[in-house]
């Protein structure tokens, strides 16, 4: 039997993206909200493991079936780290992604592209009946003078990937879900489930 995690998470993007990074590990993955009526979870913690944290263990706390919550963010050194954890907020929670990008552009107008360093950051926590674990996955890149792209969410389209000097949002799932921070952190996991359960 296929092992199942619940995700703590309404994003449509961030699940589909964990369904094909899963996919070869024979893991099932759905979002507890198409089965729990769990309501929002306040992200209130001080780093990305603390709003992970909080999210699985609120999910395991309903269903008492293992389950993961994940936290990610872009972190631009020129911003000293901004946005960082406050990702999904930056300028307000109700601002759309173009927008924000729009933002960061501005703010990052007159920094020359050699020092546009950024990087992609997620921690993935697994909660489950025996314990609790921790999954972490980073990308470094730069950030695009314009969005470029139509593929993938949220800043895929000014985050480059060196290798490819392409965007997330240019290079498509399948080369995205290959290198990227979320997959990284998330095929630690499925290996530590397919090893541990």
């Amino acid at each position: 039997m296929k092992p199942r995690l619940y995700l703590v998470s309404r994003n449509a993007g961030k699940l589909r993206e964990i369904e094909q990074i899963l996919a070869p590990y024979a893991i099932e993955v759905e979002s507890i909200y198409d089965r729990y009526p769990l309501g929002e979870i306040e992200e209130s913690g001080g780093s990305y493991a603390e709003n992970a944290l909080l999210k699985a263990r609120r999910g395991f706390a309903v269903t008492r079936h293992p389950c993961v919550g994940e936290d990610s963010g872009l972190e631009i050194d020129a911003l000293g780290g901004a946005p960082g954890i406050y990702s999904a907020r930056f300028g307000g929670a109700h601002l759309p992604f173009p927008a924000k990008m729009e933002e960061i552009l501005k703010r990052l107008e007159h920094v020359p592209l050699r020092e546009r360093s950024a990087r992609f950051r997620c921690v993935v926590a697994l909660v489950w009946e025996g314990g609790e674990k921790l999954f972490e996955g980073v990308c470094e890149g730069f950030i695009a003078e314009t969005p470029q792209g139509e593929e993938g969410f949220g800043y895929d389209p000014i985050f480059v990937y060196p290798p490819f000097q392409k965007t997330f949002a240019q290079l498509g799932p399948a080369i995205k879900n290959r290198y990227s921070h979320r997959a990284q952190a998330f095929r630690q996991c499925a290996k530590f489930i397919r090893e541990t359960f």
